[in-house]
């Protein structure tokens, strides 16, 4: 199964996913596809937020990782991700499939 095909049955088999993705912001989403554009970057974003809460179920898929604390005396919970090898690869057709008209595959 090509990771196309992985990516298009996670979101046909979790509306889960589709929900989340769709409680994020117009800004939350510009920021994970800048991630896209900056290998190795990381993003942070507040604990229990929806983009949190979407980038942890990414997590669960292996396209993302929550990394140690950057800040870890910040005054509000922080979690920090970064985007995955397969990240790479899934997250843009999870975005083009998603949100057509905001992301190109």
């Amino acid at each position: 199964m090509t990771i196309r095909e992985e990516t298009l049955q996670a979101i046909a088999n979790d509306p889960e996913i589709v929900l989340l993705h769709g409680a994020t912001s117009a800004g939350d989403r510009s920021i994970l596809a800048a991630l896209l554009d900056a290998d190795g970057a990381v993003g942070t974003t507040t604990e229990d937020s929806p983009n949190a809460r979407f980038w942890h179920r990414l997590s669960e898929y292996g396209w993302m990782v929550e990394l140690e604390a950057l800040l870890p005396e910040s005054p509000f919970p922080i979690s920090n991700y970064g985007i995955t090898d397969r990240g790479y690869r899934a997250i843009p057709v999870l975005l083009g499939t998603l949100a057509p008209a905001e992301h190109e595959i």
